[in-house]
C-alpha cells in the first residue's frame, strides 16, 4: 500500500514538474533532449514499479515475495558478487522494472539527476535577498527603503 501511495505521489510531482517545464518560457527553452529522455525513463520506472505493486497486491494478481529474489539480488550487486540466478526466479514484471531502473541508473550522469549529489546545502543557510522596487514615486524619486542618493 505504501509503495502505491509513494508511486502515485511521485507521478503527481513529475507531472507538476513537466507542466512547469512546458509552461514557463525560460525553463522550456533550457530543456534538452536528455531532460526529455530522463523524464520518460523515470516515469517508465515508476509506472513499472506501480505495476509490480498492483499486480502482486490485488486478488487477481500473482503474489510474489520480492524479498526472496529481487532484494537479495540487489544486495549481491552492492557487494560486487552478483547472483543472476535470483533474478531469473523473479516474475517478468519485476525484471522489466529492474531493467528500466538500470537504464535510468546508466543515464544518471548525463542528465540533471546528477545534481542530487551536488545539492547546494549552503543555499539553505544564506541570508535572504530582498528585492526592492525600482519604480518611481509620484515625486519622481525611486521607491525604496532609503532616500535616493546622488552618484552610483
Amino acid at each position: 500500500v505504501l509503495g502505491a501511495i509513494a508511486g502515485v505521489t511521485t507521478l503527481t510531482g513529475i507531472a507538476l514538474l513537466v507542466y512547469r517545464r512546458r509552461t514557463t518560457g525560460p525553463v522550456f527553452s533550457a530543456t534538452t533532449v536528455n531532460d526529455k529522455v530522463m523524464y520518460a525513463v523515470l516515469v517508465m520506472a515508476i509506472v513499472a514499479g506501480l505495476a509490480c505493486t498492483l499486480i502482486g497486491a490485488t486478488p487477481v494478481g500473482a503474489e510474489h515475495d520480492y524479498r526472496q529474489t529481487v532484494s537479495p539480488w540487489f544486495r549481491s550487486i552492492w557487494i560486487l558478487q552478483p547472483r543472476g540466478d535470483l533474478m531469473v526466479l523473479a516474475p517478468a514484471w519485476f525484471q522489466i522494472h529492474v531493467m528500466i531502473a538500470l537504464t535510468l541508473f546508466c543515464l544518471w550522469p548525463f542528465t540533471r539527476l546528477v545534481h542530487v549529489f551536488s545539492a547546494p546545502i549552503g543555499y539553505l543557510f544564506r541570508p535572504y535577498i530582498v528585492y526592492r522596487s525600482r519604480d518611481l514615486s509620484d515625486s519622481g524619486d525611486l521607491v525604496g527603503s532609503r532616500p535616493h542618493r546622488r552618484g552610483w
